[in-house]
């Protein structure tokens, strides 16, 4: 048992542990706000795209497509979504906290966060991961268009799922993916040269990111949110991973897939939570407490699955 606590600690602490660097080096102003912003682009726009292709690129089709696992995870997500709208209808009293809050209870950063734990965990990224990525990037933004869209009081800035559509078909992580998914298919060998320069880039990826999301922490508001953050977190941390995971025991998934399905729905909420929100005049305040108070419950959360997981023999 204290292997197994050892092992949970070594890995979701580290994660944690950088992410603390970035607010640090931020409040001794080693960093700063346009550090983080040109970092979160960076990380956007370059490494993650670049570490997706070379994770897809390398792996064969008949590897990491699953029919069956798309439609378990895709069912998984906007069922996720449909029940923190429900409790956010149930528990929330001010019109335009509802958006805020059901979208906090289901957008998980798993691309940053859960990416990080997972290669902790396994070593590597599933190899079902960039696809899981390509399906659930799409059912993230859908279903947060949908939500803030009818949950909010102020509808005067609205973004319309045609806009929403065509954006996510110009993100660079799904064409990244697209591109890894075409050149795993085709018999190229990518030059020497190229392969080692994206793996310069990859490698930044992770910690870069958690360095911008520790930098963006602001403590100092959270406290007046923070009842309604807690329940947010909950749902995002605890509720949602136990039933999906369970359910994905139930329907006979078991090893790397179910890491896969626990970091798909167990990591805190995702940054960009926060953008939907202030972009469709939701409670962005809300949405930046439920951030930053699930990020630093996630320590406890993550451990304590991986240590679960760990006990019963999945990992």
């Amino acid at each position: 048992m204290i292997e197994n606590m050892f092992f949970s600690l070594g890995t979701a602490l580290p994660i944690f542990l950088v992410m603390c660097s970035g607010y640090l080096m931020r409040q001794k102003e080693i960093i700063d706000g346009d550090f983080v912003k040109k970092a979160n682009h960076m990380v956007f726009y370059v490494a993650l795209p670049i570490k997706l292709f070379c994770d897809v690129s390398g792996a064969t089709f008949q590897e990491y497509f699953d029919i069956g696992f798309i439609l378990f995870i895709t069912v998984v997500t906007v069922g996720g979504a449909i029940l923190s709208w429900i409790l956010g209808n149930t528990v929330i009293k001010k019109p335009d906290q509802i958006g805020a809050f059901a979208q906090g209870a289901f957008r998980g950063n798993f691309l940053y966060i859960g990416f990080s734990l997972m290669e902790n965990i396994l070593g590597h990224i599933a190899i079902k991961g960039p696809l899981a990525v390509a399906i659930i990037v799409p059912v993230y933004n859908v279903m947060s268009v949908i939500i803030l869209s009818y949950a909010g009081k102020d509808r005067t800035k609205k973004i319309h799922l045609k806009k929403t559509l065509s954006d996510i078909a110009k993100n660079p992580l799904i064409v990244a993916i697209t591109a890894g998914i075409i050149m795993s298919l085709i018999p190229v060998q990518v030059p020497v040269v190229a392969e080692r320069t994206m793996e310069y880039f990859a490698v930044i990826a992770t910690p870069l990111a958690l360095i911008a999301i520790g930098a963006s922490f602001n403590i100092s508001h959270t406290l007046e949110n923070l009842p309604i953050a807690l329940i947010a977190s909950a749902i995002k941390l605890v509720a949602l991973p136990m039933l999906s995971v369970v359910s994905a025991l139930f329907f006979g998934y078991r090893g790397e897939d179910i890491i896969l399905i626990y970091v798909l729905t167990g990591v805190p909420t995702a940054t960009v939570s926060f953008i939907m929100a202030a972009a469709m005049n939701a409670d962005k305040e809300l949405a930046s407490d439920i951030i930053m108070v699930s990020t630093l419950l996630s320590i406890v959360t993550m451990t304590s699955f991986v240590f679960a997981f760990r006990s019963i023999g999945i990992i």
